[in-house]
């Protein structure tokens, strides 16, 4: 019933969305909005919008996918830039938007970090579907894409130091490395293995249900270790797209596996901002509506002042960008689903969690819809090569 339910208001919004020239994400969370207020969600409304879901069901093929069709010789002129957004970026924005809540409501410096810290990783999918719609280059969406899955990964790595209200200096700086370190070593073993598996296989349908295994299996795998689920399947979609697709897959397995993961993004995309819809408290939004505000103005001037640092410096490694990329990336930095799962996930003992949660969900609105519909007007306004 709740897959039905999916694919049908999937088709919905995809109808919607191109009659009325919005933003895909922007219609599904709407028809989310709807379906919660006349409570007719039916099953969707029982799935709980939690970390378990979206980084364990949700993201993981997003990621997989966005990475896939990553071409490396692209991916190259940009990682430099890429990383530095993915990590220092996101300690940045986390630290500025903290600071900045701190002191305008007098939130607790830690509290005020631990908000920063959810709120800190862009959505790859909105940022993705609105640079489609405007046809920008293909290396502007190499750089937004693969910062947004790997600034995922360093939220998610940042969170428990974050909401242990503690920081020890030495001991996060070495959980964090082994966490993305890990992450990357595995998903480089675990994409070697799945190569030579790959060569052994010669039926299309059955490489394409083994890439799913190595996705999931790669995500599994490296958070059983303590190291990032995210980060491995990123390693090992890039390395799937652009190595053993091509040496050790027919092309005719390389167009079936093609379509299947663009169809399971197209459902999970669906699904999740669906979710995300249904799960928002319009009341509890309203009561904290100035501090939504609020909090939603310090994530953009952070945004603001963790990328135009990071892509200045970027010029002085030989990584060079038009100057109007600078806006479109500081405005691309879309919040999404992540951000609302890491909030719910947040200690019923937290302080100041319900009002977290609130400011998280009302920012993760206001940047899908509003900051979605404005950086795809901006894009269709200007030439972006």
């Amino acid at each position: 019933m709740v897959a039905l339910l999916v694919i049908v208001l999937s088709f919905l919004a995809a109808v919607l969305s191109e009659k009325l020239k919005v933003s895909y994400t922007t219609v599904l969370i709407i028809i989310g909005l709807v379906l919660s207020f006349l409570r007719i969600a039916g099953g969707l409304s029982e799935i709980p919008l939690d970390r378990s879901v979206v980084l364990g069901l949700v993201v993981p093929p997003l990621i997989f996918e966005a990475a896939v069709r990553t071409k490396y010789e692209v991916f190259k002129t940009v990682r430099k830039t890429v990383l530095s957004l993915a990590v220092f970026g996101v300690v940045i924005s986390a630290m500025l938007s903290g600071i900045v809540l701190n002191i305008a409501f007098g939130l607790p410096l830690a509290v005020a970090l631990t908000f920063g810290v959810i709120v800190s990783p862009t959505d790859p999918v909105s940022v993705v579907n609105v640079l489609k719609r405007s046809r920008a280059p293909s290396r502007l969406i190499t750089l937004l894409e693969t910062e947004a899955y790997f600034n995922d990964a360093t939220a998610v790595i940042l969170y428990p130091i974050a909401i242990s209200l503690s920081f020890s200096p030495v001991q996060s700086v070495a959980l964090f490395t082994y966490t993305f370190g890990g992450g990357i070593l595995i998903g480089l073993v675990i994409s070697g293995i799945a190569e030579l598996l790959h060569r052994l296989i010669t039926e299309p349908l059955a490489e394409t249900s083994f890439t799913i295994a190595v996705m999931f299996g790669s995500y599994a795998f490296a958070e059983s270790l303590g190291a990032s689920g995210l980060v491995a399947v990123a390693i090992v979609g890039l390395y799937m797209g652009n190595r053993t697709m091509r040496v050790a897959m027919s092309e005719e397995t390389r167009v079936t596996m093609t379509k299947f993961w663009e169809v399971v993004t197209f459902l999970v995309t669906s699904f999740a901002f669906l979710l995300l819809g249904l799960k928002a408290d319009i009341s509890l939004l309203a009561e904290f509506a100035p501090f939504i505000l609020a909090a939603f103005v310090a994530i953009l001037v952070g945004r603001v002042l963790s990328v135009y640092p990071i892509m200045t410096l970027a010029g002085f490694s030989g990584e060079r960008f038009p100057s109007a990329w600078r806006k479109i990336l500081a405005g691309g930095g879309l919040r999404g689903v992540i951000s609302v799962a890491l909030a719910l996930s947040l200690p019923q003992q937290f302080p100041f969690r319900e009002m977290i949660i609130a400011m998280t969900f009302g920012v993760a609105l206001l940047s899908l819809t509003l900051q979605g519909e404005l950086l795809q007007s901006y894009l269709k306004k200007r030439a972006t090569s």
